[in-house]
């Protein structure tokens, strides 16, 4: 009887064991040195399943990390990217890890940070530039509060750039 009661508890253990291993996540970044227009990669592996997540800029990988939203566990990735003429864009997403929809978005936006205009203003060339940070806080909610402000850049030497306006404001995304 004391053998059959061995059994079970090493087959228990066993159990227990491949069950741990299959809810352990791990991440490896990928960078593509060298790459002016190469996403990096993110590998993703939880247990037997296996992803790559790419983003990034100039061959770097995403930034990542997991968070908790109601006591699940999610992959937040989010990066920048550039253009040419003064463009930046922030994309952030949020992953599910479960097994039936493994590294799928289940949020995804994108702001525009950075942008310069040019334009002839009184036969003046001047830049206009729309500069917007971000800053994220996951709450009841997703909430990203933005600061935008616009300035006025006549291209004279010596010339001060003007601030057209500035604005604030929380965009706000709940999680049910």
């Amino acid at each position: 009887m004391k053998f059959n009661n061995l059994i079970l508890i090493v087959i228990f253990s066993i159990s227990f064991a491949n069950a741990q291993q299959e809810s352990k996540i791990s991440f490896k970044g990928i960078e593509s040195r060298y790459c002016r227009n190469c996403f990096g990669s993110l590998v993703v592996e939880k247990g037997s399943l296996s992803d790559t997540i790419y983003g990034g800029q100039w061959g770097n990988v995403v930034n990542y990390k997991l968070i908790k939203i109601k006591e699940k566990e999610y992959l937040n990735t989010y990066y920048r990217y550039g253009y040419p003429g003064g463009y930046t864009v922030m994309a952030y997403k949020i992953h599910s890890i479960e097994k039936h929809n493994f590294l799928k978005p289940i949020f995804e936006k994108t702001f525009e940070l950075y942008r310069e205009t040019h334009r002839d203003y009184n036969d003046v060339p001047t830049n206009f530039i729309f500069d917007r940070t971000v800053n994220i806080e996951i709450k009841k909610g997703i909430e990203f509060n933005v600061s935008l402000k616009v300035s006025y850049c006549p291209e004279i030497e010596g010339e001060q750039c003007d601030i057209l306006f500035e604005e604030s404001y929380i965009d706000f995304y709940r999680i049910n």
